[in-house]
């Protein structure tokens, strides 16, 4: 999936009416940013963008971005005073998140594989 563009992902995007079409875009951008390099196939993606209403709280965009990597989902949610800057902030922490898992997920890779070669049978210890 490496080099997916914004436009061939398909994500199921859930908005409050204050959030406009601009909005909508730069998130799709943001996700498809944050997946650019994914080994394993995106099952899922979607994204909640919604502004509060209350003028008392001090980072009414909310942005949440949940997406399932072939069974594993990754999470990423942020708030700020826009929503193109909860937008990025929640993109950089999908991506982080997702770079995180595919450390991980090497790394256990290659455990399994010294340890299939460092083992040793009964048969062999006679």
């Amino acid at each position: 999936m490496p080099g997916i563009a914004p436009d061939e992902l398909d994500i199921h995007f859930t908005t409050t009416k204050d959030v406009g079409e601009e909005d909508v875009r730069l998130a799709r951008e943001a996700v498809a940013w944050a997946l650019a390099h994914v080994a394993r196939p995106v099952l899922y993606a979607k994204a909640t963008l919604s502004v509060l209403k209350d003028p008392a709280v001090p980072y009414p965009n909310l942005v949440s971005l949940r997406v399932d990597l072939n069974g594993v989902p990754i999470n990423a949610h942020a708030a700020a005073a826009s929503m193109p800057q909860a937008i990025a902030q929640s993109g950089r922490r999908l991506r982080a998140r997702v770079e995180h898992m595919a450390t991980y997920w090497e790394a256990q890779r290659k455990k399994a594989r010294t340890t299939k070669r460092g083992t040793t049978s009964r048969r062999d210890v006679r």
